[in-house]
């Protein structure tokens, strides 16, 4: 038998009323504070449910929201002000289901949601009450399921080496289709977050330097304006691509941070080592000559801002990973300020000689 994380079995049949599931909930009415203040409170809700009364009016997932509250002012803009003042700033194609939906119906009913939504929670229904399902597990599940009935076919017929090695080729693209973007095929925010959270451990317990580069697009927003979603939704995937191209060790993961923001981690590599990668990264972007009318940089071409943050055990000592994302961040913003189109190192070189509790907890504090 496979346990869920409810302590239940899965079976072919299983429905969605046996996957774990969240009830956190908001007014329309209420502050948007409060929705991040949820979000701190647990690390593993997925998203919020919102109601207009008793009328379930939408959902917000983690994943979009921590992408609008990592612009610039942002928290500034929305934290005091109602929900229903900047619900459409997270508007998604969400799913209800009954609760009684198998869980293979759910997962093929999900993946025909625009590619933008892939990766958001669904929405489960039961006897009035109103719960979100996060995504990630839903095809864990599925997988896991798929996993099972390939197990016991494999026992009843006796099937040949050639489709076991098709059937478990299909259940580990399952597992890695869960950890890639939807859009752009790279590792996702969820991916980034493990990796980094691995590498940070490994690179205090071996005193080895790692360095994150974190890039946002410049004068994006407006790009979109000009061009059209679907066109900003093409360059992300070249500019991902272009980003991946540029790094050659196994190690190294160029990710979506969110929206129009990508990161890479870097490890054992020194901060003269991620200035060249960067700065290669940021001439390649630049070469790939996309148009865009509203930069006012870059002669006129789609362009990258990049920051860096690099530490070294051996001269800093122990940190926390919160602080090496905080110095990237602080870095971009200054290639923004100085005018974007540029790649920065941050110079902060501040030990916090801290316990490491919150390795997983990524950026959560913004």
């Amino acid at each position: 038998m496979i346990p869920n994380q409810n302590g239940q079995s899965l079976q072919h049949d299983s429905t969605l009323a046996c996957l774990p599931k969240h009830r956190v909930s908001f007014q329309l009415s209420q502050m948007c504070h409060h929705i991040s203040e949820a979000f701190e409170k647990s690390a593993i809700l997925p998203g919020v449910l919102l109601f207009d009364h008793h009328k379930l009016h939408g959902i917000i997932s983690r994943t979009r929201f921590l992408e609008v509250m990592s612009q610039p002012f942002a928290k500034e803009l929305f934290y005091e002000r109602e929900i229903k003042r900047i619900s459409q700033q997270f508007e998604a194609d969400f799913r209800v289901f009954p609760s009684k939906t198998y869980i293979g119906k759910a997962v093929a009913d999900s993946l025909e949601r625009n590619v933008r939504d892939l990766s958001e929670p669904i929405v489960m229904e039961d006897q009035g009450n109103f719960f979100v399902v996060d995504t990630h597990v839903l095809l864990q599940a599925h997988a896991r399921i798929f996993s099972k009935t390939v197990r016991k076919l494999r026992s009843e017929i006796h099937r040949s080496h050639i489709l076991q090695e098709e059937l478990q080729q299909a259940y580990q693209a399952a597992e890695k289709t869960a950890r890639l973007d939807g859009l752009t095929g790279i590792p996702n925010r969820r991916h980034l977050d493990e990796y980094f959270a691995k590498e940070w451990q490994r690179s205090m317990r071996g005193q080895t330097p790692l360095s994150l580069i974190l890039f946002d697009i410049d004068y994006f927003k407006g790009f979109n304006d000009t061009y059209g979603h679907q066109a900003g939704d093409d360059t992300l995937v070249q500019v991902a691509r272009c980003l991946s191209a540029q790094t050659h060790r196994p190690a190294d993961m160029v990710a979506r941070y969110g929206g129009e923001e990508f990161m890479a981690i870097l490890p054992e590599t020194p901060a003269e080592g991620a200035l060249e990668l960067a700065e290669r990264m940021r001439l390649a972007v630049s070469g790939l000559r996309i148009p865009n009318e509203k930069s006012c940089c870059n002669n006129g071409y789609l362009s990258v801002s990049c920051g860096i943050s690099s530490i070294n055990p051996q001269q800093t000592g122990s940190t926390l990973p919160s602080h090496s994302l905080q110095m990237a961040d602080q870095a971009l913003y200054q290639a923004k300020f100085q005018g974007r189109n540029r790649v920065i190192l941050s110079r902060d070189r501040v030990s916090c000689h801290e316990s490491e509790e919150d390795l997983i907890g990524l950026r959560a504090h913004q």
